[in-house]
């Protein structure tokens, strides 16, 4: 009886993980049954192809999923070309679930989903019109950024996931490196003022001691917080990021200003995008990708003026009415801001009446964008 009891209970266990498998087998590599599971698989793809955006989300480790922390994003040409792939098979998915099925609730969501994966397709023809290395927000100043502000230091492990990520700086600048390369070759090269820019900003990043850098310095200071750990083992975690940042990250980031000193030369003040191949109609994909609009760039451009024109003729009229008249509207502002009749006073009753102006600024808003 026992051996009965035994045997369909190991069948049960059986069937379960059968299904369970082709469950995952279906939800990892085609296209789930369910049209939400497709939604959840496109964004899980997304996370997990990219640790330091799943490590800035925080997601995942309170299921004590925390190894991506202990990685970098890869910056490979490769990668990005996977990623391309990626985009156009999830598209064709998602076109395969019949909208008349879907609730409402569903139909926007595969709306917007939908415009977002086909932008992503359209994009592959200008992957490499952008910099990855810019004044603003490029690679080499969003990796101090990334380990100083996200990189979670709570603990032991995160210290050594921590070193982890400093280890792996190196490759993660080849892989850049190789993709700028690319740029190069198809003739696509930053303005010669973001290269000054870049060169100068990483110049002075590794022209400081290794105990001076943000690296460091952030470090020790979020580690002290870090209560189990002790003296000791701080001290031997600070050495050993200060000695990653002399052997790791400086040599990286010298790569990178030996490359972008070895094009300087190459580069010129026609700024704009203008320049690039098929530069215009680059941009014309841009603003479509950055507004949804689908007016042309000349449209947007002419839509401007007029407005600027309309809110210039209001803001005129408001400023003759009191006692600006004839004045330019720059000047007219600055001394708009300086006086009294237009200031709540500093104090509490001035900052009374200036909550509830707001107040009734934004209740009006929040009427008028319900109508």
């Amino acid at each position: 009886m026992l051996k009965r009891v035994f045997k369909w209970l190991g069948a049960i266990i059986a069937v379960v993980v059968i299904a369970a498998a082709v469950f995952l087998i279906n939800l990892i590599w085609f296209r789930p049954w369910s049209l939400n599971l497709f939604y959840d698989k496109v964004f899980a793809e997304v996370l997990f192809d990219h640790p330091e955006l799943l490590s800035m989300l925080g997601l995942v480790e309170q299921f004590g999923i925390t190894s991506h922390n202990g990685k970098l994003d890869d910056e490979s040409p490769a990668h990005q070309q996977r990623e391309f792939d990626r985009w156009k098979r999830d598209l064709t998915q998602l076109r395969q679930y019949p909208l008349d099925r879907q609730t409402r609730s569903q139909t926007l969501s595969t709306h917007v989903l939908d415009w977002f994966l086909q932008m992503q397709v359209e994009g592959e023809k200008w992957q490499w019109h952008n910099y990855p290395v810019n004044q603003l927000f490029g690679v080499q100043n969003q990796f101090p950024s990334f380990m100083a502000n996200t990189h979670r230091l709570l603990n032991q492990e995160d210290c050594e996931y921590y070193l982890m990520r400093l280890d792996g700086l190196p490759k993660k600048v080849d892989q850049l490196l190789d993709n700028l390369k690319v740029r190069e070759e198809k003739q696509i090269l930053p303005p010669r003022f973001v290269v000054e820019e870049v060169l100068k900003e990483m110049t002075d990043f590794v022209g400081q001691p290794a105990s001076e850098n943000i690296l460091a310095t952030s470090f020790k200071t979020r580690a002290a917080k870090i209560d189990k750990l002790t003296e000791a083992q701080r001290a031997d975690f600070q050495t050993r990021v200060e000695t990653a940042i002399n052997a790791k990250a400086y040599p990286a980031y010298q790569e990178l200003i030996d490359y972008f000193r070895e094009i300087l030369p190459k580069t010129t003040t026609d700024d704009g995008v203008w320049r690039l191949p098929d530069g215009d109609a680059y941009y014309a994909y841009c603003l479509r990708e950055n507004t949804t609009t689908a007016f042309r760039p000349n449209e947007v451009h002419e839509l401007g003026l007029r407005e600027a024109a309309r809110i210039e003729g209001e803001m005129r009229a408001l400023l003759n009415a009191n006692g600006f008249a004839g004045q330019p509207i720059g000047e007219s502002m600055d001394k708009l801001g300086k006086d009294p009749r237009f200031l709540f006073p500093n104090n509490d009753k001035g900052r009374t009446d200036a909550l509830a102006e707001y107040t009734q600024l934004i209740t009006h808003a929040t009427e008028r964008s319900s109508k």
